[in-house]
Formats: C-alpha cells, sequence, structure tokens
C-alpha cells in the first residue's frame, strides 16, 4: 500500500471511530435519561455521585456555616444530612432537584466546611439554620428534607418555623420518640437488646454532632408538625428472628407513628432496594418525593 493509499484510509478509521463513539455516548445520554437523571444512573450502577462544591461560607454573627444553593423557583427545598455527614450526602439528588426548585444543601455547626459550636441542641441548630438563610437571602417557604438524623432536625425546624415551612421530608429518618413509643413494644424478648441499641445511637448522636440529645429529644417530643403534609421514605426492614407477622406488626407500626405526626397528611413509600443512604441507593424515590411536596405547594 501506498502512501497515498494511506492517507486516503486514514479519515475513513478516524470516522468509524469517531461514530462509535458518538453512539456510546449517545447510549449512554438516553440511559441517563429513563434512569430518572444522572444521580439515579450512578446509583444503578452502584457509583457515588460526586460533589462538587459551588456553595460560599456564610457569616451568621461571629460564626460561619456553608451552604450551597442551586436552581431557582418556590418553594426552596432545605437539605439536612444525617448525622456525621454534611451537604455531600446530598450529591445524587441536588443538582436534579435544583431543576425544579431552588435547592440548598449546608454544613450544619462542626461539619464540613462549617464552624463548630459547643455543646448544643436541636432547638439551637434551628436558629442556626433561621440566621443562615436569613443572611444567604434565601426565602420562604420552605421544604424540609432530613435524612436520618437529619428527619429531626427537619420536624423542630418545620415546628419552630411553621409558617415559613410548606412541608417535610424524612429520608429513613432517626426517630427515637416514635420509635421507643410505637415500636418497642411489639418486641417481646428482644426490647431490652433494641432499647440499648436506641440508647447507643443516642450516644452516638451525642458524641459525634455535639448535641445534648436528653434535650434535644424533649424538644422532637414537643415538635408539633400537625397539618403539615409529610413524605415518608422507609428502606426495607425486618428481624430475621422475628415471625412475619411480628415484621409486618412493626412495619405498620411504624406507619402508625408517622401518621400519628399529622393525621392525614403523610403519604408513606417504602423505598424497595434501599439502604439506609436511601438517596445514594434510590436517589429517584427521594426526587420523586419532594417535586410531589413542591408540585402541591404550588397549587396551593
Amino acid at each position: 500500500m501506498d502512501s497515498a493509499e494511506q492517507r486516503r484510509r486514514v479519515p475513513v478509521v478516524v470516522l468509524v471511530v469517531t461514530a462509535v463513539v458518538a453512539g456510546l455516548l449517545l447510549a449512554v445520554v438516553v440511559d441517563v435519561a429513563r434512569s430518572g437523571g444522572s444521580g439515579a444512573w450512578l446509583a444503578r450502577h452502584h457509583l457515588t455521585a460526586p460533589y462538587i462544591p459551588a456553595g460560599k461560607r456564610v457569616d451568621i454573627g461571629g460564626r460561619s456555616l456553608y451552604i450551597d444553593c442551586r436552581g431557582a423557583g418556590s418553594p426552596t427545598v432545605i437539605l439536612e444530612a444525617g448525622s456525621g455527614s454534611d451537604s455531600a450526602t446530598w450529591a445524587a439528588v441536588h443538582d436534579e432537584l435544583a431543576t425544579t426548585t431552588r435547592t440548598c444543601a449546608y454544613d450544619r455547626a462542626g461539619r464540613g466546611r462549617s464552624d463548630p459550636r459547643p455543646r448544643h441542641t436541636l432547638a439551637d441548630a434551628t436558629v442556626d439554620l433561621r440566621g443562615l438563610l436569613a443572611a444567604a437571602g434565601e426565602a420562604g417557604p420552605y421544604i424540609a428534607v432530613g435524612h436520618s438524623l437529619g428527619g429531626a432536625y427537619a420536624r423542630v425546624f418545620a415546628a419552630a418555623d411553621r409558617g415559613d415551612v410548606a412541608g417535610l421530608v424524612l429520608v429513613d429518618s432517626f426517630d427515637a420518640d416514635l420509635e421507643e413509643t410505637w415500636i418497642h413494644p411489639l418486641l417481646g424478648a428482644l426490647r431490652e437488646e433494641y432499647r440499648g441499641r436506641l440508647d447507643g445511637l443516642r450516644n452516638h448522636v451525642s458524641t459525634v454532632d455535639s448535641l445534648d440529645w436528653p434535650a434535644s429529644e424533649a424538644q422532637l417530643r414537643d415538635a408539633t408538625v400537625d397539618g403539615l403534609p409529610i413524605e415518608v421514605l422507609l428502606a426495607p426492614r425486618a428481624d430475621p428472628r422475628l415471625d412475619d407477622a411480628t415484621n409486618a406488626a412493626i412495619t405498620a407500626a411504624w406507619w402508625f407513628g408517622y401518621d400519628s405526626l399529622s393525621p392525614g397528611h403523610v403519604t408513606r413509600t417504602t423505598a424497595w432496594g434501599a439502604g439506609h443512604v436511601i438517596q445514594g441507593d434510590r436517589p429517584d424515590i427521594v426526587i420523586e418525593a419532594v417535586r410531589r411536596l413542591v408540585d402541591s405547594t404550588r397549587d396551593r
């Protein structure tokens, strides 16, 4: 083959490779769209969505907290992370939610990029959040979304700011008050073991999150969110040591407990295929729940 023929063949090879790559990229784009967004696509392939910090530190009076707000529209979604976590835990849903409405993740005091504070309570953290939103110019109404311990923060925030909070999304929330009241009486011989486990979690959040947990749990029990629409997402849970009837009764008791927070206004979703971190395993479920509340708020 002479050099002239080689020169003619090179562009053909380049075109073929380009077409193949373009086809693969198109297939990925279509698959991402069918999955419900990049976060859901990554979760489906057991990949962790990267968090790219795009926020800022805001002074709230001698201390600064980090907040990352994206998108536009009302209501404003506030994302509350779980114990020991920060805004990065919402990477799989943040950008997708921001295509619907203004969505803010933030780092509580002592987490991520935020300054620490001495031992405090859930109510103290609510004052921090209120000051942060005001200083950052992020107006209500708000939808508070809390994962794990973040659910407790969200409940206390919603109760303290009823005029500005339009709804709650509890994502496999840490609700020690509901567990003790509704679940422990059903456990029989396992009751003491579960009580010890719950006390261990109380000690954990007290240490890791610098919380005065006894005072905080009292605030949680007193937090009234009756009348607010609440989306509750629970990962499937069953104890193999208990029979099917008892496990079913426990699941029903969890739902009754959540229903008691706002009778007639609670929507229940079992997050099949997800573990405790539902927003990472099934971000599509979290996105759908938040969007339902956004739509209902806009329709009022």
